[in-house]
C-alpha cells in the first residue's frame, strides 16, 4: 500500500514512533506492510512471530480473603453460578474462564468473599489489521530491536492520530481496489459502499500472566476489564523490550 512521506517530518523534544522494517516495505520507498493478528501467529520471522498474538491467558490468584464483584464471579464461573442476578461480563471475541480452586468465605446479596482461591481467564481478540512501531526517544533507538530488518523510519508521536486515520483510509482504498481484481481481502458478500475502517492507536500494555488480588478486588478487576476490552493492545511482559505502539484497524459494515 502507498502512503505519503509527509508524515516523516521531524519535530523537536517529543517521543518518536519508529518502524523497523525491510527496505521494500519502507514508507521511504513508497509502501508499507500491514499484518493481521492471526498472521503474526504464524509468520516465519522468529523476531516478529507471536503464536499467542491477540490471545491471552491469565492466572487470577485470590490471596487471603478477597471480595469479588458478583459480575466477575459470574464471569469466571461461566455463568454457572451467579448472585444477585449478576450477568457475566462479555468481551468481543472468544473467552473462557474457570476456577481451579474456590473456597467461599462468605456469600452475600451483593458480594462474594473468596479465600485463597485461583482461576484461569482466557480471551482471544477479534482479528484486525495491525501496524506496529516502537516508541522511542531517539531516531536510532529502534536499531537492533528486530533482527532481519535492514531499514527504519519514524514519525513524531504527535502525528500518530493523523497517521492512523490516513492508514485506515489507505487500507479501505486498497481493499476496494483489490476487490476489483478479484482478490477479496475481506468476504465478498460485504458491500463495498457499506464498508468502513475503524482505526485505533495507542501504546501496548505489557501485563504479567499472574494477577494477584487482595482484599477488595473491584478496582484491580475493573482495570483488568479495560485491558481485556483491548486485547489487541495487550501483550505479555516478555515482549516489553519492543516498546510497542500499535495502530489497529477493524473493518465494519454500515447497515
Amino acid at each position: 500500500m502507498l502512503l505519503d512521506k509527509d508524515y516523516l517530518r521531524p519535530q523537536v523534544d517529543i517521543m518518536l514512533l519508529a518502524k523497523s522494517c525491510k527496505s521494500k516495505y519502507s514508507i521511504k520507498n513508497g509502501s508499507i506492510k500491514l499484518g493481521t493478528l492471526y498472521e503474526y501467529r504464524s509468520i516465519e520471522n522468529d523476531e516478529l512471530v507471536d503464536k499467542q498474538e491477540g490471545m491471552l491467558t491469565f492466572n487470577l490468584n485470590f490471596r487471603g480473603k478477597v471480595e469479588v464483584p458478583p459480575k466477575w464471579f459470574a464471569t469466571i464461573s461461566g455463568g454457572a453460578i451467579g448472585f444477585s442476578g449478576a450477568e457475566p461480563i462479555r468481551f468481543l471475541g472468544r473467552q473462557s474462564a474457570y476456577f481451579k480452586h474456590v473456597h467461599f468465605e462468605s456469600i452475600g446479596a451483593d458480594k462474594v468473599i473468596l479465600k485463597d482461591s485461583s482461576a484461569v481467564f482466557s480471551h482471544e481478540s477479534l482479528n484486525s489489521f495491525i501496524f506496529c512501531v516502537s516508541r522511542v526517544r531517539r531516531t536510532t533507538d529502534c536499531i537492533g530491536i528486530f533482527k532481519g530488518c535492514d531499514d527504519y523510519w519514524y514519525l513524531p508521536e504527535i502525528r500518530a492520530d493523523r497517521f492512523a486515520r490516513r492508514l485506515g483510509q489507505v487500507l479501505l482504498n486498497h481493499i476496494i481496489e483489490e476487490r476489483k481484481k478479484g482478490n477479496h481481502i475481506i468476504p465478498a458478500q460485504v458491500p463495498s459502499d457499506k464498508l468502513k475502517i475503524m482505526a485505533e492507536h495507542r501504546q501496548v500494555d505489557y501485563l504479567s500472566r499472574e494477577i494477584d488480588l487482595y482484599k477488595n478486588s473491584a478496582i484491580e478487576l475493573e482495570e483488568f476489564t479495560k485491558k481485556m476490552r483491548s486485547t489487541a493492545f495487550t501483550k505479555p511482559k516478555s515482549y516489553k523490550n519492543e516498546l510497542e505502539y500499535r495502530a489497529a484497524a477493524k473493518t465494519e459494515c454500515n447497515t
